[in-house]
């Protein structure tokens, strides 16, 4: 998922700026972070990424992202497909002369999707379909990145939401639990780039769909009793006019 890819860019870039920031990047460094994040998130969406704002603390080893957004694909509504309102990454200033890698945390905030239903499609297949497929694509984004290893001690996504809109069903608005990810790789084995995007899109997409299950038996349920509820009332009033019929004239 294309969002495990992004958070994982955010990863690498910063390392990158602490191991080896010259005059120049340390200069530039927020804009050249977001333009990055910008340009591979969209390259590998094959829709628009963009990020408000980027902030790093070299010193710290930490790097904070405002604003991620995800568009809609075309053919959807201008809305954006996914959302996070902050995203924090903070590494082992340490580790950084070391094998692996290690990320102390990072932390996800604000998270919104937008699934959307027309017709047979949606929004969110028609993201991965749109997303590049070729080996090709996919060696030249890892080419420089997968000799890479991290060690992430923890992930951990804030309580979010997810809204629903259908053809067939109308819109639903449903929250999304907060989650954890512990020890993903450790110092002595680490995991490539891929891998620890692999985890975090594979966690991130069985909560997204366990609340669209949930929603969605929820929506059917309602419905059931909505119908019940007119079959019973339908029933009733018959029921009525027939005890009234066996008792002879109405009073007046």
């Amino acid at each position: 998922m294309v969002v495990g890819k992004i958070i994982v860019s955010v990863v690498l870039v910063l390392i990158l700026a602490v191991v080896g920031a010259g005059v120049y990047l340390l200069q530039n460094l927020d804009g050249i972070v977001k333009e990055v994040i910008e340009k591979v998130g969209s390259d590998v969406a094959g829709t628009d990424v963009r990020v408000a704002e980027v902030k790093i603390d070299l010193q710290g080893g930490a790097a904070t992202l405002a604003g991620l957004t995800i568009a809609n694909p075309a053919g959807f509504s201008k809305g954006n497909l996914f959302s996070m309102e902050r995203v924090k990454v903070v590494i082992d200033v340490a580790s950084m002369t070391s094998p692996v890698y290690v990320i102390n945390e990072i932390s996800v905030s604000g998270v919104q999707v937008l699934a959307e239903q027309k017709g047979s499609s949606t929004n969110i297949q028609a993201l991965l379909d749109g997303m590049p497929q070729t080996e090709a694509a996919d060696s030249s984004a890892a080419d420089d990145s997968e000799d890479v290893k991290l060690a992430i001690q923890q992930i951990r996504f804030a309580a979010g939401g997810l809204e629903l809109r259908s053809d067939a069903l109308g819109n639903h608005k449903v929250p999304l639990p907060e989650f954890k990810l512990n020890s993903i790789g450790a110092a002595s084995d680490g995991k490539t780039p891929t891998e620890v995007g692999m985890a975090i899109a594979t966690q991130l997409t069985s909560q997204i769909a366990s609340a669209v299950r949930n929603a969605f038996s929820d929506i059917a349920r309602q419905a059931a009793k909505e119908k019940l509820r007119k079959r019973l009332g339908d029933t009733t009033a018959e029921g009525i006019n027939k005890l009234k019929s066996l008792f002879g004239k109405d009073d007046g």
